[in-house]
C-alpha cells in the first residue's frame, strides 16, 4: 500500500493516538488540580483550627473567674443559717436610766443647770423656798427626760447603722460573686458562639475535600473514559497499516515515530504504572 492510500489509516491511528494522550493527560491533571484544592482546603482548616484555639486561650482567664466564684457563691449559699445565708441576730436593747445618766455631758448639763437656778434664787432672796425646790426638781426631771431621750435615739440609731452594715456586707459579697459568675457565663457563651461558628466553617471544608476528591476522581474517570474510543481507533488504523489492504507489502512507520510507542511510560486506565502500545512491525 502506498503512502497516500495509507494517509486515512495514518490519520484515524494519529487521532487515536492523540485521544489516548489526552486521557491521560487529562486524567492527571484533574487529579492534581484535585489534590492541590485539597491542600488549600487543608491549610484554610488548619488556619481555623488555630484562630477557634486562640480565640478559647482568650475566653480562659474569663471562664477560670467566672466557675471559681460560681462556686464560692454556691458554697455561702448551699448551707441554710450560714454564709451568705447567716441571719441578723443582734436584739435592741434600750437604754437603762442608769445608763443614760452616765452619758458624756449629762451630769455637768444637769449641774450647771441647777447652779443657775439656786444663783437666781439666791439672788431673789428665795433660795430655801418650796419654789426653788420646785423649780429645781422640774429642772432635773426634765433634762433627764431628755437625755434619756437623746441616749435611746442614739442607741437605736446605732444599732440600725450595724443592721444595714450587715446587710451591705452580705449584698456586697453576693454582687461581686455573682457579677464574677455571669462575666464566666458570658466568656461561656462566646466561646460556644466560637466554637460553633468555626466548627461549622471546619465542617464545610471537609465537605468540600469529599467533593474535591470526588470532582477529581470523577474528572480523572471521564478523561480515561475517552481513553476508549481514541484507543480503539489507533488500534483499528495501526491494524489497517499492518494488513496492508490486500497490496503490497504493508506500509512500515520509520523507525522511532507510532512504531516505538510501547515505551511510553504514564498513567494508564488499567493500573498505576506504565500504559504501553504494542510495537508494530514492518
Amino acid at each position: 500500500m502506498g503512502f497516500l492510500a495509507a494517509l486515512p489509516a495514518i490519520g484515524a491511528g494519529l487521532s487515536g493516538i492523540g485521544s489516548i494522550f489526552g486521557g491521560l493527560f487529562g486524567s492527571n491533571a484533574s487529579q492534581q488540580a484535585s489534590q492541590q484544592y485539597i491542600k488549600a482546603l487543608q491549610q484554610a482548616q488548619q488556619f481555623l483550627g488555630g484562630q477557634e484555639k486562640q480565640g478559647l486561650q482568650n475566653y480562659q482567664p474569663y471562664l477560670d473567674t467566672g466557675s471559681t466564684a460560681t462556686r464560692s457563691l454556691s458554697d455561702l449559699l448551699g448551707t441554710p443559717g450560714q454564709g451568705l445565708l447567716t441571719p441578723w441576730t443582734q436584739q435592741f436593747t434600750a437604754p437603762t436610766a442608769a445608763q443614760a445618766e452616765q452619758t458624756p455631758g449629762y451630769q455637768f448639763q444637769l449641774q450647771q443647770g441647777e447652779n443657775a437656778i439656786q444663783n437666781s434664787a439666791a439672788g431673789k432672796g428665795s433660795l430655801l423656798s418650796g419654789r426653788t425646790l420646785a423649780d429645781l426638781n422640774n429642772y432635773a426631771q426634765g433634762t433627764a427626760s431628755t437625755n434619756y431621750q437623746n441616749t435611746f435615739n442614739n442607741a437605736l440609731t446605732q444599732y440600725g447603722t450595724a443592721y444595714q452594715t450587715f446587710l451591705n456586707n452580705q449584698n456586697n459579697t453576693y454582687n461581686r460573686l455573682f457579677g464574677a459568675s455571669g462575666l464566666g457565663l458570658q466568656a461561656a457563651g462566646g466561646a460556644g458562639n466560637l466554637i460553633s461558628g468555626i466548627g461549622g466553617d471546619i465542617a464545610s471544608l471537609y465537605a468540600q475535600q469529599g467533593a474535591a476528591k470526588a470532582g477529581g476522581t470523577i474528572g480523572s474517570a471521564n478523561a480515561l473514559g475517552g481513553i476508549l474510543p481514541g484507543l480503539s481507533n489507533a488500534f483499528l488504523g495501526l491494524s489497517a497499516l499492518k494488513g496492508g489492504g490486500g497490496g503490497g507489502g504493508g506500509f512500515t512507520f520509520p523507525s522511532g515515530t507510532v512504531g516505538d510507542l510501547g515505551g511510553y511510560s504514564g498513567n494508564s486506565i488499567f493500573a498505576p504504572g506504565n500504559y504501553s502500545l504494542p510495537a508494530l512491525s514492518g
